[in-house]
């Protein structure tokens, strides 16, 4: 969902679902949010209103995410924070093109105000720079008079145009008697100005209208940048996510009327059309013929599904039929992350470690501001009597601190780092995964589809010695279609393996009983020319080969017509995985980092020791069970060791609860991939090698930011102080500082 772009009629309301548990979880966007103050301040007024469980806003994203009561409650956030001046979501019936105007014609605002705000400062500057370069006496008093009455006129735009939005937002605060970083600026703007005035026919005085200039041009172009990049940014987001409906027909005794999708229930009917996405985990309804269905977003496989009444269609795949009418699953909803786009909208509104502690001192930080100021006024005015140095020093400590960069510092830097894992196709489902991925040092991988890409795996059909051979197109079809209901590597090899067999033209079946048994094989009974016949697909013993000795590269199938032996049919997968020599240099990277790499396979001993033997891992384990690699993975961690698990589902939630930190697989069994933090949407470890440097890099450049906020604003307030700085002085440093953060902050944006 792109957070700019709102469907026709979609409310506040719509935007939030019921969980299992009855409290109400939803996410939208703020407008009107300028910096990180702004978050802090929307943060406090909802701590004000009952009801809330959680409720945080991303200062760089502007998504607010909350968990409620009811939607009473973020119904009444709503008219609070919109005196202020704020919008969270739409109101009910306001059309969703307002939302993308607001958006358009506040940027237009900002643009036009820094415009304005830098032509006054050229201006400004042309007519100050005489008196920092003569003396009164050289330049005259009357063309002084004139200058200062220039300075004047133009600085009369900036205090009543381009300022404006920090008076008001300085003046609402004061009201709800709540300190916030615009009220500093807007002091030191009001007593610049004021001071200014009444110096303007007193040469001996300073003037500081290029302050003033200098100070809201800095600010204004700060918050220009950070809007347009986290702009660009959303936007390439939105194009990468899926293109799932936020709307569906929903058919009543009325007619079709379309709903959210966020307001479907477990159980409730909805139709579908042509190339339309399946935003939820659905049970098909339709009953009057096959329904070709496109899973390739999900399961990376390109070829069509054919799916029958009562067949499950999983979030994401796409309808290639004209339509279908879908029953939701009890499981989807607020408990399953009912959609990809909802996955990264919970990571772009999660807030980054630290980022809490970072905005209750912020309140703090101000009122030490303010009482630095009044001290410096109080110690130079009166102690020292030198008014005009007590003057000077107080605008240069009200100006030269920056609040900004401190609230901006974390999150800015968490928005680029997620832009770029969607990039690299790495999905964020628990956004604190991303902290603690950076401190990973061992690597747990599953073998056979994990490391094993549909490239590198090379299916051999064979007969089975003394046994009559499955040659029946019809049956070898049967085959195909029972091998695609797994989600199992091996299984859709085999699949795959007989669809090109059948020359891409396989047909649905009709299944009277299917059954799949984990970690041994598949069972299925169909009708074929009005006879009932069971097809096995797996293991030797599944397939009641006793005789035989397979291994767990091998599968095995049965056609079963009869109850005596000769009735039965029989064929042997041997599936080979090969050497990738992408994985190769995928491997390379992860272990340049400095990464333990190790291999925990339920595949049997031998098979895993033979797999890749030019790869060294540091240890190589099969025939290991859910437990035995629990067991391995506590051991780590029990020597202080920070363990990824990268699996791809199907045995290894036990293992990704385990884990500090897990990896879905591309082609996981399904969207949730039981615990796993990361889905990883492309196969191979790039997208693992991408998110552990991309991890590292936001924490290096995050804690960069937060240092240099820290230190910047604990030198320059005393220098200030101290009457070392001068106005103009201060405000260079604080609009430096910003853009220091800002394009420090940039350099998660390119490649490596």
């Amino acid at each position: 969902m792109n957070p700019d772009t709102v469907p026709q009629n979609e409310s506040l309301a719509n935007s939030q679902f019921r969980r299992a548990d009855g409290l109400w979880e939803g996410i939208a966007r703020v407008s009107g949010m300028d910096c990180g103050a702004c978050a802090v301040e929307i943060e406090q007024v909802a701590r004000r209103v009952s009801g809330f469980s959680e409720f945080t806003v991303n200062p760089a994203s502007h998504l607010a995410s909350w968990v409620a009561e009811s939607p009473a409650a973020i119904e009444e956030l709503v008219q609070r924070i919109k005196r202020l001046g704020y919008v969270l979501g739409l109101q009910e019936g306001e059309p969703g093109d307002i939302q993308a105007k607001r958006t358009r014609k506040a940027a237009r605002s900002r643009f036009l105000r820094f415009l304005v705000a830098a032509l006054c400062m050229m201006q400004i500057m042309m007519y100050s720079t005489p008196e920092y370069v003569f003396t009164p006496d050289e330049i005259g008093r009357a063309e002084i008079s004139l200058l200062r009455w220039a300075q004047w006129v133009l600085a009369l735009p900036l205090m009543l145009y381009c300022a404006v939005p920090y008076y008001k937002r300085a003046w609402v605060a004061a009201i709800q008697r709540r300190l916030v970083m615009d009220q500093p600026i807007v002091i030191g703007l009001v007593l610049a100005f004021v001071l200014g005035s009444l110096n303007l026919n007193n040469p001996a005085s300073h003037v500081w209208f290029d302050s003033i200039a200098m100070l809201l041009t800095l600010l204004l172009l700060v918050q220009m940048l950070v809007d347009n990049q986290t702009a660009i940014a959303l936007h390439h987001l939105a194009g990468l996510q899926p293109d799932l409906p936020l709307q569906v027909q929903v058919p009543n005794a009325h007619g079709s009327p379309p709903i959210p999708v966020a307001q479907l229930r477990p159980g409730q009917l909805y139709q579908l059309a042509q190339s339309q996405a399946v935003p939820l985990d659905s049970e098909l309804c339709t009953h009057e013929s096959t329904v070709w269905v496109d899973e390739a977003m999900r399961t990376g496989e390109a070829e069509p599904v054919p799916k029958k009444q009562g067949d499950l269609i999983q979030a994401g795949s796409r309808l290639l039929s004209d339509q279908a009418i879908l029953r939701v699953m009890p499981t989807a909803g607020g408990d399953s992350l009912w959609s990809m786009g909802q996955l990264l909208l919970q990571a772009l509104a999660a807030k980054p470690k630290h980022q809490d502690k970072v905005d209750r001192i912020l309140p703090w930080f101000v009122f030490g501001v303010l009482c630095c100021a009044a001290a410096t006024a109080f110690y130079w005015g009166f102690i020292q009597s030198q008014p005009s140095v007590a003057a000077s020093a107080t605008l240069a400590v009200l100006i030269v601190t920056c609040p900004c960069a401190l609230a901006l510092a974390l999150p800015l830097v968490r928005l680029f780092g997620i832009r770029r894992l969607v990039q690299a196709g790495v999905l964020v489902r628990n956004p604190l995964g991303l902290d603690t991925l950076a401190r990973v040092s061992v690597v747990a991988l599953d073998k056979t589809g994990t490391l094993t890409t549909p490239a590198s795996i090379k299916v051999k059909q064979q007969a089975v010695c003394s046994y009559p051979e499955i040659e029946n197109t019809e049956i070898l079809n049967a085959l195909c279609m029972l091998a695609r209901r797994s989600v199992h590597t091996l299984s859709k090899a085999v699949a795959a393996h007989l669809f090109k067999q059948l020359n891409s033209s396989a047909k649905p079946v009709q299944w009277l009983h299917f059954t799949e048994i984990p970690g041994t094989g598949l069972i299925g009974v169909c009708k074929l020319n009005d006879q009932s016949i069971e097809l096995r697909l797996g293991s030797a013993e599944h397939c009641e080969l006793t005789r035989q000795h397979g291994n767990s590269s091998e599968v095995f199938a049965v056609c079963i017509t009869g109850s005596e032996l000769d009735a039965r049919q029989f064929l042997k997968f041997e599936v080979n995985l090969q050497s990738d020599h992408q994985l190769v240099s995928q491997l390379a990277v992860l272990q340049a980092q400095g990464l333990s790499l190790n291999i925990l396979s339920g595949d049997q001993p031998l098979a895993v020791e033979r797999w890749m033997p030019e790869w060294k891992f540091d240890t190589r384990q099969g025939g290991m069970s859910p437990a035995e690699k629990i067991n391995w993975i506590t051991s780590q961690q029990a020597d202080k060791k920070v363990v990824a698990m990268v699996g791809d589902g199907l045995n290894d939630s036990g293992a990704f609860a385990q884990a500090d930190v897990s990896f879905a697989a591309a082609g996981a069994c399904t969207l949730s991939a039981g615990q796993a933090d990361f889905l990883i949407l492309q196969p191979g470890m790039s997208g693992v090698a991408t998110a552990i440097d991309t991890a590292r890099q936001v924490e290096k450049i995050g804690r960069q930011n937060l240092i240099w906020a820290l230190a910047y604003n604990g030198v320059a307030v005393p220098v200030a102080m101290m009457g070392y700085l001068t106005p103009w002085m201060a405000s260079v440093g604080m609009g430096f500082s910003s853009l220091l953060v800002f394009f420090n902050t940039l350099r998660l944006k390119r490649n490596r």
